[in-house]
């Protein structure tokens, strides 16, 4: 039998065939690993990629409950998602700990003002805001997407963790965000989607001197990012590692540098 990728989002599997796998073949590896993976009670499978800046893809039934909506533990965090309506990617669950790690490691009294752009139901919000509550480190963020539902599902996600004192969602175009939001931030995180734009105008808008920018960009190589970065901005240093492979010789890579 052929291969498949897969993701779990809480009790939901979603497989991912390889091209030209009959449909019958399909439907009894999706039953065999409904059988072996205990803890799933859903297996969908991925028919189209993600497209576009709500970051959607289809999904199709194929074995177990027929239902799109799961609640998704990471990093001791609860996500309520629908995978339909809203994007969430299970293997950045690392990539938000570290950011998570590193901006705790900063935050202060006069440094706590953190903007997430493109934030979807929350995850990088929630996980940066559930490790300052652990260090009582008090902050202000704010949660920014575009996706009405995602949205919706940002701000339950934020009541499920008990995180109301720390995380504000404004849902709304990032463009359009300095009309609702007049403020500088003192690190700007951008989990953004592979667009041909950076959308890093928008970000420079809410930054100051020493406000701290977390960019993500996709394709080959440090240089490219390097200078779609340096297109908007002129930065000397920026630190740049690979986060994720999304395609065969195309990365996810994140973006440091100081303004």
């Amino acid at each position: 039998m052929r291969k498949f990728s897969f993701d779990i989002l809480g009790d939901i599997a979603i497989l991912k065939f390889p091209e030209k796998t009959p449909e019958k073949q399909k439907q009894k590896l999706a039953e065999n690993f409904l059988k072996k993976q205990k803890q799933i009670k859903t297996v969908l499978e991925k028919s189209d990629r993600v497209k576009g800046r709500l970051r959607i893809f289809k999904t199709k039934f194929l074995a177990g409950e027929n239902k799109r909506e799961t609640i998704h533990t990471e990093n001791n965090c609860k996500f309520k998602i629908n995978i339909n309506e809203a994007y969430f990617s299970p293997r950045l669950a690392e990539q938000r700990k570290k950011i998570s790690d590193e901006i705790a490691k900063k935050v202060a009294k006069n440094k706590n003002k953190i903007l997430v752009l493109f934030a979807g139901i929350a995850p990088f919000p929630i996980v940066i805001a559930k490790k300052l509550k652990k260090l009582k480190k008090p902050a202000e963020i704010i949660s920014n997407e575009i996706n009405r539902k995602a949205s919706k599902y940002a701000d339950e996600n934020v009541k499920l963790n008990k995180l109301e004192d720390y995380i504000k969602v404004i849902q709304g175009d990032s463009k359009k965000l300095p009309n609702k939001l007049r403020k500088k931030f003192d690190f700007i995180v951008m989990p953004r989607p592979n667009l041909k734009e950076t959308f890093l105008k928008s970000a420079l808008k809410f930054s100051k001197k020493g406000t701290e920018i977390y960019y993500y960009g996709f394709g080959k190589s440090k240089e490219k990012i390097k200078e779609e970065i340096n297109k908007t901005i002129k930065i000397n240093k920026i630190k740049i590692e690979k986060a994720g492979e999304i395609a065969p010789y195309k990365f996810r890579w994140l973006a440091k540098f100081k303004i």
